[in-house]
């Protein structure tokens, strides 16, 4: 009779994901190499292809794990006692450090949207992170609806397409931003004096533009200085921020 398994299939995809993150660490989102990560998890790579097919699959599957992790702050920050729009603009007030799962997650968001690396991992690991993205929409969707469905919205045309526009600009500023703070840090980055994970200033020009946008729809409550005074408490009080 074989003698049974040493770890569990969950045991040893985790083990596979740990050593695909020390070599990441070691070398690059793009120099690791399969065969060190089937070493330092201690497994087979036979073992390891079970879980994940391609370099491509590391990859996807880290994104996935980093994307589950921000999925979950944002849920929480969703679900505060603040109006919609307060909530929209705290999302974009957490603490880069409360959404960071890895030290290397802009450089995981980066190369896991390239066409290549989607095209070339398996429809498991494509799949889970599509679903992924699908979910945290949804859960976008969900609570600008329960704010609509509170009155605070007032009578819109295209309301579909008004819930869209809120959170694909919303999206698109906040990811912006850290593309052009990073353009504009090169230099702190090569020194490593770079503030990337710092809170943004509530007086930063990324915030003013958010609040510009989401006031240009009619709440019934906008965003004000008060609103900010809560949206800080309330992030504090989740020690997001």
């Amino acid at each position: 009779m074989a003698p049974a398994p040493k770890f569990s299939p969950e045991q040893q995809q985790e083990m596979i994901l740990d050593a695909a993150v020390q070599c990441i660490q070691e070398s690059s989102i793009t120099d690791f190499t399969m065969a060190k990560i089937a070493r330092l998890a201690g497994l087979s790579m036979g073992s390891v292809y079970k879980f994940v097919q391609s370099k491509e699959d590391i990859v996807l599957a880290l994104a996935f794990q980093s994307f589950k992790h921000a999925s979950a702050v944002f849920e929480r920050v969703l679900k505060l006692p603040l109006s919609t729009p307060e909530k929209m603009l705290a999302i974009t007030l957490i603490a880069p450090k409360k959404l960071q799962c890895f030290e290397f997650d802009y450089e995981l968001q980066s190369y896991a949207t390239n066409e290549a690396v989607i095209k070339r991992a398996s429809s498991l690991w494509s799949g889970k992170m599509i679903e992924a993205c699908n979910l945290c929409e949804q859960g976008f969707k969900l609570a600008i609806m329960d704010g609509i469905n509170a009155g605070e919205l007032k009578e819109v045309p295209n309301l579909s397409e008004v819930i869209e526009e809120i959170i694909v600009s919303g999206w698109a500023l906040t990811v912006g931003y850290e593309q052009v703070l990073r353009v504009k840090q090169q230099q702190q980055i090569i020194e490593g004096t770079a503030s990337l994970l710092e809170p943004i200033a509530f007086n930063a020009p990324i915030i003013r533009s958010t609040i510009r946008l989401l006031n240009s729809y009619p709440w019934q409550s906008p965003i004000t200085p008060d609103s900010l005074e809560r949206i800080e408490q309330a992030l504090i009080n989740l020690e997001l921020r």
